[in-house]
């Protein structure tokens, strides 16, 4: 005779428990919320490395696209994480990192030694230009910046939070109250400060923003002299370290198949 098709009572019941237990876990794991991983950046923007996507009237979206969100989802991927880019304050930022309860790293960062002790610093992904910006109609000669010690001959501006450590200025002689770009240019116009320091890329990169800065015809630059590009690091926290490692060996494994050089060239504008 035929074994009966049915289970007995007793199985068929714990057959039910271990689906009932199993369901749960499998929707936890599909919703754990470190598949996501939270990064932040400059409120202020940082274009064309991290900036809010403009819809079709030019308008800030919440989406935060750029250069440095690109290179960081394409490394996570393949690890299963997805980047969720929120961009605060650039001083909170820093500190919600370093504290690393609810960001695991920033994108764009210079070093400095301060940072050095704060921060795990991941290999350079990009190369900046160093510059100085002025007004014309305040400096209508322009500044006379030959050498880089010549920096300290004028009133400089900068943005609260920045490093400006490779210029040699102590920060207590510079003027970094500006929370964005578009405060120091006013300050620069008004005469409050001789000179702005900034990375070139990021004044040209205003373009895909609707701002522009360079379309200004009053806004003077030079090149910053004696000082080889500026390199830029991803800032991870120290309360994730292993985070070190699977960055490091993203960004090597996409400079080797030159796909930095690739992404650079499409984003810059």
């Amino acid at each position: 005779m035929d074994r009966p098709s049915f289970l007995p009572p007793l199985v068929v019941g714990a057959l039910i428990s271990s689906v009932l237990f199993v369901l749960p876990l499998r929707t936890a794991v599909a919703a754990d919320p470190l598949q996501v991983l939270k990064v932040c950046d400059d409120g202020a923007e940082w274009p064309p490395y991290t900036y809010y996507q403009r819809d079709a009237e030019g308008r800030p979206t919440r989406a935060v696209v750029g250069y440095s969100v690109e290179v960081l989802n394409r490394i996570l991927e393949p690890l299963g994480y997805a980047a969720q880019v929120d961009l605060l304050p650039w001083a909170r930022c820093q500190l919600e990192v370093e504290r690393g309860v609810m960001y695991v790293m920033a994108l764009n960062a210079s070093p400095s030694p301060e940072r050095e002790q704060r921060f795990l610093l991941s290999r350079a992904y990009y190369s900046t230009t160093h510059a100085f910006f002025y007004s014309k109609r305040q400096r209508p000669q322009g500044l006379k910046v030959e050498r880089l010690a010549d920096l300290a001959n004028y009133r400089v501006c900068g943005i609260h939070g920045y490093n400006y450590s490779a210029y040699g200025i102590p920060p207590a002689q510079m003027d970094a109250g500006a929370s964005e770009p578009q405060r120091v240019i006013v300050k620069l116009h008004a005469g409050r400060c001789d000179l702005w320091l900034e990375k070139y890329e990021i004044v040209a990169g205003t373009r895909v923003t609707g701002s522009d800065l360079l379309a200004d015809p009053d806004l003077g630059w030079g090149r910053v002299p004696e000082l080889p590009g500026g390199p830029f690091h991803m800032l991870i926290s120290r309360q994730h370290p292993q985070w070190l490692d699977r960055i490091n060996a993203g960004l090597a494994r996409m400079a080797a198949a030159k796909e930095l050089e690739t992404l650079l060239r499409r984003h810059l504008p």
